[in-house]
């Protein structure tokens, strides 16, 4: 079927030996509009963990980039290239694009997606260039799909084989019954940008009996609890804000620079692309080292810790976070601080620079806005939010944050590279 959309498109192309600036004058509306309808679409869908929505995120704004650089070459593309033409209409093209993975992703987001397209195809003028446009479309988004037909995420949920000593995973409350773990192949997931999933893991976690491990312990346990004495006001905040799936706040954050620093479609189109494809890209890395190390969540820790084989860890069998449940996923590393440290990396490279002032808010706790002067600074808030909530020792998100540095330096370094 892609070739016939690409023999369509080709026989229709004019191809143009003077292109003109379209990428310097075309807007970011269309971007930002199919960008947010992804995030609804989730949002409506519900109940998607971070892996998921990161793909989801991913594959629907690297399509849009696709589009438009099948229009005018300005980047390296992913899944689609060769269909040059200037004369296709590009919100068209990326309405298409977008919503048809949306549909193939989400299909009970269908009613949904096909009412946008309605609305946004009937604001451009009927023509051969707006027909061009969307047959480009459908053909980025047929050419995305097929890509990653078999990537390995239908087949990442599977039963696994439950911890039985000290340090080691098993399921965590209320998931001991069913034995349920989250998602225990999505590191063998077929990454988007990286070599390999396991090619940032980092070291080994603390083994139990360590000094280390003891400070870890006794600082998850006097921070991370339902109603700990020594949190503060703000670090429970910090908490309860950074509860969202990030792929979702950092797409919120980077929707809003983009508009800050009033971007173009091309380059919004870009720049989103890539934090999404660092976002999944971190969703796979860490989970391919969570399962690789297996190493057991903060709750369970605590709540047998007169069992550890560690003196000096004090056991509470009522001991519960601060926002039950803890994700029923090995601690080490943090997908959270991963994701974080990938987006930071990545914004960083992309302005120049990380102290740019910004600010953003919260599904978890509507009406509060926080407010940053850095990258660095929120990727760091992300990362110890986790510590505030309960759900990861400080080694899990320092080790996450930096693996998630590399990989978003490593994804900007080597995808959708600006042509020469």
């Amino acid at each position: 079927m892609l070739l016939v959309f690409i023999m369509i498109i080709n026989a229709a192309c004019t191809k143009n030996d003077d292109p003109s600036a379209v990428a310097d004058t075309y807007n970011n509306i269309a971007v930002l509009k199919w960008n947010e309808a992804a995030n609804i679409a989730v949002t409506r869908t519900g109940g998607l963990t971070p892996m998921v929505e990161s793909r989801i995120y991913a594959m629907v704004n690297v399509a849009m980039h696709d589009v438009l650089n099948n229009i005018e070459k300005k980047f390296n593309t992913y899944a689609l290239d060769g269909i040059i033409d200037n004369s296709a209409d590009p919100d068209a093209a990326l309405a298409q694009a977008a919503h048809d993975i949306i549909v193939s992703l989400l299909p009970p987001q269908k009613v949904y997606a096909d009412s946008l397209l309605n609305v946004s195809l009937a604001a451009i003028p009927a023509g051969t260039n707006k027909d061009k446009g969307i047959a480009l479309g459908i053909a980025a988004a047929t050419a995305m799909l097929s890509k990653r037909l078999n990537d390995g995420a239908a087949t990442a949920q599977y039963p696994i084989v439950q911890g039985m000593l000290p340090g080691v995973y098993r399921s965590t409350p209320p998931f001991e019954a069913s034995g349920m773990a989250a998602l225990p192949g999505w590191g063998k997931v077929t990454p988007f940008a990286l070599t390999t999933s396991a090619q940032f893991r980092p070291v080994a976690p603390y083994v139990v009996n360590s000094t280390a491990y003891t400070t870890d312990f006794t600082e998850i346990k006097s921070l991370g609890c339902t109603s700990c004495p020594a949190r503060t006001p703000e670090q429970t905040q910090i908490g309860m804000f950074w509860l969202e799936n990030v792929p979702y706040s950092w797409n919120t954050i980077t929707r809003k620079l983009i508009t800050q620093n009033n971007l173009s479609g091309w380059q919004a189109a870009h720049l989103l692309a890539l934090v999404q494809i660092a976002e999944a890209d971190a969703n796979i890395g860490v989970f391919e080292a969570k399962y690789f190390y297996n190493f057991w969540r903060p709750i369970t820790a605590v709540r047998m810790a007169e069992t550890d084989g560690n003196a000096n860890t004090a056991g509470d069998a009522a001991w519960n976070v601060l926002a039950p449940p803890t994700p029923p996923v090995p601690d080490y590393p943090s997908n959270h601080a991963a994701d974080g440290g990938a987006a930071a990396e990545v914004l960083k490279r992309y302005f120049g620079k990380d102290d740019i002032s910004f600010s953003t808010t919260s599904s978890f706790l509507p009406g509060i806005t926080r407010n940053y002067t850095s990258f660095s600074q929120a990727a760091a808030e992300v990362s110890l939010s986790r510590i505030y909530v309960g759900y990861h020792y400080r080694n899990a998100i320092t080790e996450g944050e930096a693996m998630g540095r590399k990989i978003g330096a490593f994804v900007y370094d080597n995808s959708l590279r600006k042509l020469k």
